[in-house]
């Protein structure tokens, strides 16, 4: 039972402290909020944004709301805007990922990303789960 409690911890402590990417580079599969053609906000990948603009399938990159989320086919997607920067994040069992950015004349522009992955994290928190069982251990002799 203290296992599986030092794995959850451990694993949710290494996904909140895994390291952030500052860059402008944008990665294809990277999803990003719109204001779709039918007023509803919805999400595209970087790589197909300018051909979503082309057919009219979004209106603006800037959603009615200030924060949401919209459940897509294989993911989710959460978006909060402050002080007009955007944080979206698309998360699912095995990933999550969220980028940073702005928009400049209805062109995103990356401020910095974190690409989570979740399996690496939880097998992680197991090799940190068995380190912590192993000083209690010792703890509990030496006490």
């Amino acid at each position: 039972m203290i296992f599986s409690a030092l794995v959850g911890v451990w694993s949710i402590a290494f996904m909140i402290s895994w390291p952030k990417e500052k860059t402008d580079v944008w990665k294809p599969e990277f999803r990003l909020v719109a204001n779709c053609a039918n007023k509803e906000t919805c999400g595209f990948a970087y790589q197909d944004l300018a051909d979503a603009k082309a057919k009219g399938l979004y209106t603006s990159l800037t959603p009615a709301e200030p924060a949401g989320d919209v459940q897509e086919e294989h993911n989710w997607l959460k978006w909060k805007i402050e002080n007009g920067i955007f944080e979206v994040k698309a998360s699912s069992w095995h990933f999550q990922t969220t980028i940073r950015y702005t928009v400049e004349n209805d062109m995103p522009i990356l401020l910095d990303y974190q690409d989570v992955d979740v399996t690496r994290s939880f097998y992680y928190g197991i090799a940190a789960a068995l380190f912590s069982m192993l000083g209690l251990y010792l703890r509990k002799l030496r006490g």
